[in-house]
Formats: structure tokens, C-alpha cells, sequence
């Protein structure tokens, strides 16, 4: 079974019916505001942005998607159809050979960001039309439950109901929603009800944040905003102690590499032989960061990165999983597969742990 762990939409084509609200928050639901159909050109007029401005606008990358510019042919444009045509998806998974494939929104940030009572409406309408979306391709396409980190509070309720009543397999986890980083105590109810449902928190960055949008364009944001994401979510997970506090929390990093978690695992050791003397700057840990990690945290590789041997001995054959961003851009689609299994770094053993038995365990399929 090959397994796709990273797969997006393209829900922004259809805001309107995506986040249609009810009241009181129906003032809310976006309002289509031209005439194109649904494509990469329909726009909406709304105020569910929750992202900074200044981040997003630099962030932006309408060409690559514009079919009239024809960035590398129009392959990438024509592709999008996939984003929101199931029945489009399949066939193209078909083409690696993927027999089922996580996925999440395109905006990550307006389905988990927003604040308050409005934002858990709009994770709840997300959950309901992706479930709705996939009707007839349950067993090809396991949604990711977006949870309202706007609004913890509402977040147990809203996993316990995608992963027993809509039947999904996995939950988000924002890296940290302004001012909050993970280890806040409002998320311990999070992630005691996630361990207690058995199912895996998926920790999807996007590329923005106070760092990283202070850049001036994409290419530096692309770059550096996930890393930077998953980085502090790493961080106040392992040294924040709720990992020691939570033990059965599964965590899933994305888009960073599998090398990236090395480094930090590294220097958290490090500090950790000066540290732990100061139980205030170690989050009362009871062993080192690094078994926190090995025990508790996952990466998705990439097909393609320099080095893979080295994060499955480190890290541990177990740990890694094949993601094709499908149909992103920088997606390595339709050669992720293949170029997994072309390496010569890696076992023909590891190649079918990274390619989906590690995702089947994970997952409970």
C-alpha cells in the first residue's frame, strides 16, 4: 500500500460554499465577486483572512497557477483541477501508484486561525464540506480534521466529532496562533482528548509568521516560513514538557525535510547537559529532549532530499513518510514515488516503510 501523506485543495476556488455560515456568523459567509467560474481567477470578497498583510501579499504566487501566463507549459495551472475534482484526483494518483492520500486545504490558516466562536464555525464548515467532498472516495481520500486553534476551547469537541462521526483519521495542530505558543495550558484539553481518540495530530505549517514576514518576496518566505513554523511547534512541544505531560501524543511535521529535525534535536541535547541543572528552563523534562522526539515525532520527507539515510538512523525507519504536496507547484508529482524508490541510499525495506507502511500503522488502516 503506497500512501500519500500530504495532499491539498484548492477550497479557495469556492469560498462561498466552503465557509457558507449560519447565523450568527452568517455576515461572515464570502461573496463570490466576479464572473469565472471556479478557477484560479474567481475572488471573493470576505474578511476571513486571518493572516498578516503585509506576510500574505508576499507570500502570494497567483502566476504559477494563471493558465494564461503558462508558467513551465501550463502543466502546473491545468493540474489545480485536481484540487477540488475527485474524480480528476484519482487519476492522477493513479500515476504514482498512491492508493490513498491525506488531505488538507490550500488555506490552512483561515480553516484553524480564526478567532473566537466565529473561528470554530469556520473549522466546522471546512470539516463538513471536505467530508462531503470526498463522498463516494472515502477509502482513496482521509481528510485531515481541521481544529479552531483560534478558539481551543472548541478544539476537543470538533476532533471527537471529525474522527467519530465523520470518520477521520488525523487532526491539525497550528504551529501557534499569535501570541500562543503550544505548550499553553489551553491546549492541554486538545491534546488529551487527540491521545485518548488515538489518532495523530498532523503539524501543516503555512509560510507566514512575525519572522518571516518581514521578507519582501516569495522565494525568501518559501524558504525559510515553514522551517520557522515548525520550529517553534517543535520547541514548545519538547522543552515546553507536553510531551512529558501528554506520552501518547503522535506528531506529524511537514514540509521541512527529514534532515531539518536533526538539527534541533541536536542542539535540544546539547543544552539539555546545562539545563536540566534549572528545571524552570527545562519544562520539568524527565529525559532528554532527543527521546522526546524519538518517541513521540514524525517528519515527511522529500523524494528527492540529499540525504535520507542519515534521518533513519537518527531518527528511525519508522518515523519517515513519503508526501507529494500534489498539486502544489513544488510538488515533486508525478515522480515521487519513483523517485523514492530510485534511491541507493536507503534499503528496499526502508523504501516500503517510507512509501506507506509507516503511514498504514500510523494511521490504523
Amino acid at each position: 500500500m503506497i500512501i500519500d501523506l500530504d495532499s491539498h485543495l484548492r477550497e479557495g476556488y469556492f469560498m462561498d460554499e466552503v465557509y457558507k455560515l449560519g447565523e450568527p456568523f452568517a455576515q461572515f459567509t464570502p461573496r463570490k465577486a466576479n464572473d469565472e467560474g471556479r478557477s484560479h481567477g474567481t475572488r471573493f470578497i470576505h474578511s476571513l483572512e486571518p493572516l498578516n498583510p503585509q506576510g500574505l501579499a508576499t507570500h502570494k504566487h497567483p502566476y504559477i497557477y494563471d493558465p494564461k501566463v503558462n508558467w513551465r507549459a501550463g502543466e502546473i495551472a491545468e493540474r489545480q483541477v485536481g484540487g477540488y475534482d475527485m474524480a480528476r484526483r484519482q487519476d492522477d494518483i493513479r500515476r504514482e501508484r498512491i492508493d490513498k492520500e491525506i488531505i488538507f486545504p490550500t488555506g490552512i490558516s483561515i480553516a484553524t486561525q480564526n478567532q473566537g466562536r466565529l473561528g470554530a464555525a469556520v473549522a466546522r464548515a471546512f470539516n463538513d464540506w471536505v467530508a462531503d467532498l470526498v463522498k463516494g472516495y472515502e477509502e482513496t481520500f482521509l481528510p485531515c480534521a481541521m481544529a479552531p486553534a483560534g478558539c481551543p476551547e472548541a478544539m476537543p469537541d470538533e476532533a471527537t466529532r471529525c474522527v467519530k462521526e465523520l470518520g477521520f483519521k488525523a487532526t491539525h495542530l497550528v504551529p501557534y496562533v499569535g501570541s500562543r505558543n503550544l505548550d499553553d495550558p489551553i491546549f492541554y484539553p486538545y491534546y488529551e482528548t487527540v491521545q485518548d481518540l488515538g489518532v495523530p495530530l498532523f503539524c501543516h505549517p503555512n509560510s507566514n509568521g512575525d519572522l518571516t514576514d518581514r521578507f519582501d518576496n516569495f522565494y525568501k518566505t518559501h524558504v525559510m516560513g515553514r522551517v520557522m513554523n515548525c520550529t517553534a511547534a517543535l520547541i514548545a512541544l519538547v522543552l515546553g514538557g507536553v510531551f512529558e505531560k501528554f506520552p501518547r501524543l503522535k506528531v506529524v511535521f511537514f514540509e521541512c525535510s527529514a534532515e531539518w529535525i536533526l538539527f534541533w534535536m541536536h542542539r535540544m541535547d546539547d543544552d539539555y547537559e546545562w539545563a536540566k541543572d534549572f528545571s524552570q528552563l527545562t519544562g520539568h523534562l524527565s529525559m532528554a529532549p532527543s527521546e522526546y522526539i524519538k518517541r513521540n515525532c514524525y517528519v515527511t520527507c522529500e523524494a528527492d532530499e540529499r540525504d535520507l539515510a542519515t534521518p533513519i538512523r537518527e531518527l528511525g525507519e519508522d518515523r519517515i513518510f513519503m508526501a507529494t504536496d500534489y498539486p502544489h507547484f513544488d510538488s515533486e508529482y508525478p515522480h515521487t514515488v519513483s523517485g523514492i524508490e530510485k534511491r541507493t541510499d536507503i534499503t528496499d525495506g526502508q523504501k516500503e516503510k517510507i512509501l506507506g507502511e509507516n503511514a498504514k500503522e500510523l494511521l490504523n488502516l
